[in-house]
Formats: C-alpha cells, structure tokens, sequence
C-alpha cells in the first residue's frame, strides 16, 4: 500500500480503523500496550475549493497538553456521500506535525467531507468543495479537532531465544521476533518489500528488486504477478500477487516460503511466530471487497480491491504485531481488527524461513 498516489478510482466505501504501533528503527524496543491520550489537533488543507485532479497538501499536528506528540498515524480521507476518492497517511514527526496530500482526480465536482484519523480514531473533519478551475492551494483553512486517542508505549521485555536461534522478545502473552522496517519503493511492490524484511529478519536481506526476475506475470496473482508495479495501490487490474508465486521465488535465494490459509484460526499464525517464522499476511484494509474473477482457462480465483501485505512479527493477547512497507514503520493490530482484514483473503500467509 502506498501514499499520495492514489490515482482514478472508483469510490470504494473504506472502514478507517487503523491502529499503529510506534517503536521506529531496527532493533528499537517493541510496543507492548496502547494506552489512550486526550489530545487535540491542527488539520489545515492547502485549499477548501480545489479543483479536481489538483494534488492538495494536507498537515495535522498533534499535541497533548500543549506537548507536541511524535509517532501518531494521522489519516486524512477525502469522502463523498460515504464514499472514499482520496487517502493518504503519515506519521506525526518530532515536532508532532504529519504532512500529507490528496489527489482530487478520482472525485467529481461538488461538496465533499474532509475526514481525519488519528490513531485508528475518527476525530473530526471539515467541508471541502471541489471546483472545475480552483487553486490546488492559496486558500487555505484550518480546523482543531480534540479526541481520545491509543498511543502505543514501548517496554522493557528480556531477550530470549526462539525455536530457530533468532534473538526475540517476549511480552509475557506471546512472542515478538525482531525484523528491520522498510519502505517500499514502488506503488504495488508491497509483497517483495515485505520478502526483503522477512529476509532481513533472518539475517539477510534480498532486494525488494531482486523478485523481479525471479516471480514471473499472471491475471491470477497465485500464478504470478498481476498487472503493473508502478500502477495506482487499491483497484484489482494493477494488483500485485499471492503466496504460491512467492514461495518459489524465496527458494532461489536460499530461503523457505510456507504457503497457508489461517481462516479465522489465529494459531494457525502464532505457531509460525513460535518458531521463529517472520510471517507475511495478506490483509483487506476496506473490509471485504473480495470477488471472483477466472483466468481464460476457467481457473477461478479471489481479487479484493484494498489489499495489502504486512509482515507479523509478533502477537500478544492483545493482537499482532507487524512491519509495514507502506510506512517503513511498525504497527499493532488488535485480535479484532486483525482476523476482519486476515479473513478477507482467507487467511493467506506465507511463513519465511532458511532452507
């Protein structure tokens, strides 16, 4: 999944429920517990009349009590009637301030709602009109909005070995790997960057490009990858591509995929975990948008607009933990949330070891 490219789509209804976990850096400590804070935030838009296909600028800066507050997810959406035609998202920096964008190319002229997101918490938002000849920005505005919010704390845990010799955490209530975060480079590359953590967890680190020559191209993403890398995140023609194609590809650089489907069985991921396993998992970020399309053969198989690929790195009784490629950052995901987005895919997941 990535940010401010998020091209002509048709609307899709979103659930804006994201929860992050902070703790940025390889080898930082791991969160453990989100605790809540009363915290009010600035939301100024570059423009409240653009015109469509304008890219808007879009910042929020966060604070609590006066106190700037680093490493928030601000999410900013761009809605009409309910539907969402523009999202981007960003992390509050040291000074408490995320900066992000809206493309206003997939939307139509007319009234629209500006929504804002902290934390996976919906606080607020403000009217945005969009214009055939607006300016994309000059004519700013800004709205504070005020909200209880989860703030992710990091904590002290002992080190202990796992099933495979890697250096781990443990929380007490499961079990959290160490793995590298990194950013993605290109719009629909999600699953290869994740390969290149997983990799990286295990003690090296295969280029995100290096799958290129080696996972080959299909309209059936278990087949190969479907559609065009560089193509808009979030529709099902520029896609991306499934566990079956992946497993083999890790084999040519000297790894172990193991391909499985949780469902709604959470052991069937801490198991992985247990053993060491940097697991990759395939979620649906606007609920289940899944369909069934066929390849010429007949084959059929699922597609869900909205999907993107993580990598779980742990889990407590609380939820999972995991490193995302869309931020280059990592997040925490309560057992709810989580199993909704799993089940959209039934549960796919490829587990990474040596071979």
């Amino acid at each position: 999944m990535r940010t401010r490219r998020v091209g002509r789509l048709a609307a899709v209804p979103v659930v804006l429920t994201m929860v992050l976990a902070g703790a940025p850096g390889f080898g930082a400590p791991r969160p453990v517990a989100a605790a809540s804070r009363s915290v009010q935030a600035w939301v100024e838009i570059g423009s409240t009349a653009p015109a469509v296909g304008c890219l808007v600028d879009v910042s929020v800066e966060v604070r609590e009590a006066g106190n700037v507050v680093p490493g928030t997810e601000a999410l900013v959406a761009l809605a009409v009637g309910g539907d969402i035609y523009a999202l981007d998202r960003a992390i509050t920096d040291e000074s408490g301030v995320a900066f992000l964008a809206l493309d206003t190319s997939a939307a139509a002229e007319g009234g629209a709602w500006l929504d804002v997101v902290l934390g996976g918490v919906y606080v607020g938002g403000m009217r945005v009109s969009l214009t055939d000849d607006g300016a994309c920005g000059g004519a700013s505005a800004m709205v504070a909005v005020n909200g209880t919010v989860p703030v992710v704390e990091a904590a002290v845990s002992a080190t202990i070995d796992d099933a495979s010799g890697e250096s781990g955490t443990e929380t007490g209530a499961g079990m959290v790997l160490g793995v590298p975060t990194y950013v993605q480079e290109r719009n629909l590359s999600c699953e290869f960057a994740a390969l290149s953590i997983a990799t990286g967890a295990l003690g090296g680190w295969i280029s995100e490009y290096a799958f290129d020559d080696v996972v080959g191209e299909s309209d059936n993403p278990h087949w190969g990858f479907r559609g065009d890398i560089l193509g808009s995140w979030g529709n099902t023609d520029d896609y991306g591509v499934y566990a079956e194609a992946l497993a083999p590809a890790l084999a040519a650089y000297g790894y172990a995929g193991e391909v499985f489907y949780g469902g709604d069985n959470p052991s069937a991921l801490t198991s992985r975990l247990d053993r060491g396993l940097p697991t990759l998992v395939w979620l649906g970020y606007w609920g289940d948008t899944s369909y069934i399309d066929y390849t010429a053969d007949g084959t059929a198989f699922a597609l869900a607009a909205g999907e993107h690929v993580v990598v779980a790195y742990g889990y407590d009784a609380g939820g999972v933990y995991v490193s995302d490629p869309a931020i280059g950052d990592y997040r925490y995901f309560t057992w709810d949330h989580f199993l909704s987005m799993w089940n959209v895919l039934d549960g796919m997941s490829l587990a990474v070891g040596r071979a």
